[in-house]
């Protein structure tokens, strides 16, 4: 390969890791949309869907990573396509198709599209910084960061701008409006009606966001050699291997405690991480323009902790991390649980307790990552982190559907969902703490010594 085939390689790779970059943000800001506005707005047309949110995330997984599995066959551009498009067609059915059928496609389709993009996100970047060593962690950290930044912004700004259409809709002012919308459900036929229409022109201005990452997709210079794979057609990789790896793993007590431990979060998270704004606007009736800003802000606390992570695992080691933060992550569930408590300073208290929760929670997630390629021996970790998809996928289909036909029946549910993850928190903590103890403090040292031992 000469010099200028050599640049011009790594111009491409640069110039598709970019254009990808601009197309997560724009599905990070429908995805700060899909979870605030479109969730609060399925509260009133369609409660037995928004009350089982989880569980059409679950199923979204599952069809995620079936459909991952096309890549080596019409490549990554093809599906970040259908990714946008699917997001887009799914948010203009939902505003121009009034039924409650429609609406559970749509909800699927759309958090499929939201869904395999992120699932995406790590094969693609693995692609276009083969070789670049320590650049490629700085690829998947801008990534994540830009995506967060979209998270905050859709989140925010779509609260601000739901109350803006629902006061121009209704013909009243945006601080009446602000006002309203802390007693939603005291809402007279005419504001209602004005409400929904407020959210359908948030989710019209989405579906058109959402359009607009076709751009950036379509630039992308994608070729067959990045994503094709050179396979021995004399000796496939069949189903029987696969079945006994398996069971290979299942054989292993540290990895049944591990994926028991992942269940448990899976299921502890769906019964509130998609209902935050629904909680807070209509149990501790906080009006939803600051609800939508305390959220937002969340996902900031998420991006600033994470700075302190390799700190933690060399303090603490990767397994305490995990453990202790799940721990210290409690009380401010408690604290948003009891928020009404606070009175006049509920917004401050529950505030502060959302950002450190979101903060303390996700800031062993790169630990946690680790933790479970530590378990797996080298040559079955995709197997095993496909397992890990796999338990995560049914565990929020569970949680799904326990909120929606359980939990959710009554009010009081999303209040009770904190205490009931608080537990599940608590337990989760220990299984990891005593179950994987000895995986605690797994350096780059040890890494190497097992490349050597197996000859890499």
């Amino acid at each position: 390969m000469t010099l200028t085939t050599t640049n011009h390689h790594r111009w491409r790779n640069h110039w598709n890791l970019v254009l990808f970059i601009f197309s997560f943000v724009i599905s990070n800001l429908v995805s700060g949309i899909i979870y605030d506005t479109y969730v609060n707005y399925l509260q009133e047309v369609a409660v037995n869907i928004a009350t089982s949110f989880w569980a059409f995330y679950g199923y979204a997984t599952f069809i995620s990573a079936f459909a991952l599995f096309s890549v080596p066959k019409i490549g990554y551009k093809k599906l970040l396509l259908f990714c946008s498009g699917t997001c887009c067609i799914s948010l203009l059915a939902v505003i121009y198709l009034n039924s409650s059928k429609i609406f559970y496609v749509t909800t699927l389709l759309a958090l499929v599209g939201l869904q395999l993009h992120y699932t995406m996100l790590s094969p693609y970047i693995a692609t276009y910084t083969e070789g670049m060593g320590e650049a490629r962690i700085k690829w998947y950290t801008r990534t994540y960061y830009m995506g967060y930044v979209g998270y905050f912004f859709a989140t925010y700004l779509g609260g601000v701008f739901t109350v803006k259409m629902f006061s121009m809709r209704a013909d009243i002012t945006y601080s009446a409006a602000k006002k309203a919308t802390e007693y939603i459900a005291a809402f007279t036929p005419e504001l209602k009606l004005a409400y929904l229409q407020g959210n359908k022109d948030i989710l019209l201005i989405t579906a058109i966001i959402s359009a607009i990452a076709f751009i950036p997709i379509l630039l992308i210079k994608e070729q067959g050699e990045d994503y094709r794979i050179n396979t021995d057609k004399s000796n496939p990789k069949n189903l029987l291997p696969r079945m006994q790896e398996m069971v290979q793993i299942i054989l292993k007590k540290e990895a049944v405690i591990y994926l028991t431990y992942f269940a448990m979060v899976s299921f502890a998270m769906g019964l509130f991480s998609s209902y935050f704004t629904v909680y807070l606007n209509r149990n501790l009736h906080i009006d939803k323009a600051t609800s939508s800003l305390l959220v937002s802000i969340s996902y900031l606390a998420i991006v600033l902790f994470m700075l302190f992570t390799p700190f933690l695992v060399r303090k603490l080691g990767q397994v305490n991390t995990i453990s202790t933060m799940l721990i210290v992550s409690i009380p401010f569930m408690l604290i948003i649980a009891n928020g009404e408590k606070f009175g006049s300073y509920k917004i401050a208290f529950v505030g502060v307790a959302l950002f450190m929760r979101a903060g303390i929670a996700n800031i062993s997630s790169p630990a946690d990552n680790s933790l479970a390629m530590s378990i797996a021996d080298k040559n079955l970790r995709p197997i095993f982190a496909s397992m890990v998809n796999v338990i995560a996928g049914l565990a929020s289909i569970v949680s799904g559907l326990f909120t929606g036909n359980i939990l959710f029946t009554t009010q009081m549910g999303y209040k009770n969902a904190y205490y009931l993850a608080a537990g599940l928190y608590f337990i989760a903590s220990i299984i990891v703490a005593v179950g994987l103890k000895k995986y605690n403090r797994i350096e780059n040292s040890a890494e190497s010594k097992e490349e050597i031992k197996n000859g890499e």
